[in-house]
């Protein structure tokens, strides 16, 4: 990849990780995005308070996720202001640790049944495991083990980016209806990203070993 389109596809993650992260802060100004979607779940489903909390806080942690996560591949912060570094990634980790759970059984009610819920039940799953598995190898001190699990987790992560780019056009461009768009947009928000996360870990690896 050339220095160009590097940093071209820098500046985009950057873009639509505050953005959406943005986005995602929105629900909490009950706006006509938040009322619309809450609008969609049973009445059983909305008057649970736990479910409430467990939806709300999951966006919230996504966020800060999003936002916290996308500096922490900067070479230059990395190595300029390593505190600055550590304390981003604690919130980071500390933002996924507590958020998935609630990730998990907010997915649990996901709106169109059961295959859009264990979609977003695996990602949940998934995003607990890759970024505790992260926290571990940096404890221990194994550099290249935690920078390949922090690829895999913040791939997980951008699939709040992934969801409201498939999502749309599945709707508008595929003309699917939603229940359709949805069941497959909870499992194609994170797998692509996990596979492309395992490409960019084998590259750097064959590349670091050819020039061992």
């Amino acid at each position: 990849m050339n220095q160009n389109l590097r940093n071209f596809s820098s500046g985009l993650l950057f873009f639509l990780a505050i953005a959406i992260a943005i986005y995602g802060m929105s629900f909490f100004s009950f706006s006509v995005i938040s009322i619309n979607f809450l609008k969609t779940k049973e009445a059983a489903i909305l008057k649970d308070g736990f479910w409430h909390f467990c939806f709300f806080y999951h966006i919230f942690c996504g966020s800060i996720a999003l936002l916290s996560g996308v500096f922490q591949f900067s070479a230059r912060l990395r190595e300029k202001y390593t505190a600055f570094h550590r304390t981003l990634g604690k919130i980071y980790v500390l933002a996924i640790l507590t958020g998935s759970p609630a990730a998990f059984y907010a997915a649990i009610y996901a709106n169109t049944g059961w295959v859009a819920g264990s979609g977003f039940s695996l990602l949940a799953i998934f995003w607990f495991i890759t970024t505790l598995f992260a926290f571990l190898t940096i404890r221990k001190k194994q550099i290249n083990a935690h920078r390949e699990w922090m690829t895999r987790s913040y791939a997980l992560t951008l699939a709040a980016v992934s969801l409201r780019i498939i999502l749309p056009s599945e709707l508008f461009f595929l003309h699917l209806n939603f229940s359709t768009a949805y069941q497959i947009v909870a499992w194609a928000c994170w797998i692509p990203n996990l596979l492309f996360a395992e490409w960019l870990i084998r590259s750097k690896s064959e590349r670091d070993h050819s020039l061992a």
